[in-house]
């Protein structure tokens, strides 16, 4: 045993042993224990490893959605109530059925309501209220052609629209409820053709001295939108604008309007070309032509420049005059009055070169 003053005794190495032994097993259970440092570290690792694949498939599901909005696809798929579903990217309202054609072909629904407006036709114009993502923007725009005397200017400012020659202006404010539901749904409905009539009875004179209001050609008054139809003529803009408003009335899946400058002008934007100043393919034959019968479709669409120049709820100017229409007509030529073209009229013109078109907007 070793003496005091010449090193440690045994006691004190057992009691050194004895320590080291127990702060390495406090060590060891520190770093292996089922509480352990490398047992914290493994599940710290995996909760990580969880969070970020809980962050990747969030990302992915916004991207996702993201790229939907972009596409015009909105989601739920079958909103609440169950006014429309959608069908590759389009909103089909409840009621109608998609018949043919895409989004960027001419997406054609029909209504199979089973009702009077049974068979009824419209297609389907994409569009955006600010004409983000490359989509067409849902606005009025001037049409010009060198030479051409209904070329037309707009004032970006105050949105008017002037003709050449004129100091009048042609001015319509964006309809509340055509924004709202462009908004919503990208796009709206218009008519594949012009407003139609059933029961037309050709054998009477179309000599209208009351203007729409008593002309027996028109036996029941009821207006649609299809193929081969006499064109519901001899109607004033007032008039054309009620027939719209109440075709589907009964449908809250859809709002029915006459044509506004807006529809019109962002519908000639999506079939593009040199289709508004030139309208060559449509019915210039010097001969009025049912619906569709005479014409060529551009997108889906029938007759915007020739057969019947069509009320719209645009606004002029020049006092006594206040109404527009658009488009060509059968006994002009293609060049002259295509679908472009802006015309002013009164209240109480009706003709057998008159008629209108409807637009669809998905229900709010």
């Amino acid at each position: 045993m070793c003496l005091p003053g010449n090193g440690i005794t045994l006691v004190a190495l057992v009691i050194t042993i004895i320590v080291l032994l127990i702060l390495a097993g406090i060590t060891i259970n520190l770093t292996v224990g089922q509480r352990g440092i490398l047992t914290r570290a493994e599940e710290a690792g995996r909760n990580y490893q969880e969070a970020a694949k809980k962050e990747e498939e969030d990302l992915a599901k916004f991207l996702g959605e993201a790229d939907n909005i972009i596409a015009g696809i909105n989601t739920p798929t079958t909103p609440s109530g169950d006014n429309y579903t959608m069908v590759d990217g389009v909103p089909v309202p409840k009621g109608f059925e998609h018949t043919e054609g895409t989004k960027e072909t001419g997406f054609v629904i029909r209504d199979n309501s089973g009702t009077e407006t049974n068979g009824n036709e419209f297609v389907w114009v994409p569009c955006t209220e600010d004409g983000t993502n490359g989509m067409i923007k849902y606005d009025r725009y001037a049409f010009s052609r060198t030479g051409w005397s209904y070329t037309q200017t707009k004032n970006e400012e105050t949105g008017e629209i002037t003709k050449k020659g004129s100091s009048n202006v042609f001015t319509e404010t964006m309809p509340s409820i055509e924004i709202n539901s462009i908004k919503k749904y990208r796009g709206f409905y218009i008519g594949r053709y012009e407003v139609g009539i059933v029961d037309y009875d050709e054998e009477v004179k179309t000599s209208n001295t009351t203007k729409e209001t008593e002309w027996t050609g028109y036996s029941n008054g009821k207006a649609v939108v299809q193929k081969d139809r006499q064109v519901w003529n001899y109607i004033t803009r007032d008039k054309a604008k009620k027939v719209a408003e109440e075709m589907y009335a009964n449908n809250k899946a859809v709002i029915s309007r006459l044509c506004s400058s807006y529809a019109w002008d962002t519908v000639l934007q999506f079939i593009g070309g040199e289709y508004a100043v030139n309208s060559e393919g449509d019915n210039y034959s010097g001969k009025l032509s049912k619906t569709g019968e005479n014409s060529t479709a551009r997108k889906g669409i029938y007759d915007m420049g020739g057969n019947v120049t069509e009320w719209t709820t645009e606004a002029y100017s020049y006092q006594g005059y206040t109404c527009t229409n658009r488009g060509g007509l059968y006994n002009f030529t293609a060049s002259d009055r295509p679908a472009g073209v802006r015309v002013n009229g009164s209240t109480s013109d009706a003709s057998d070169r008159i008629g209108s078109r409807l637009t669809l907007f998905v229900g709010l």
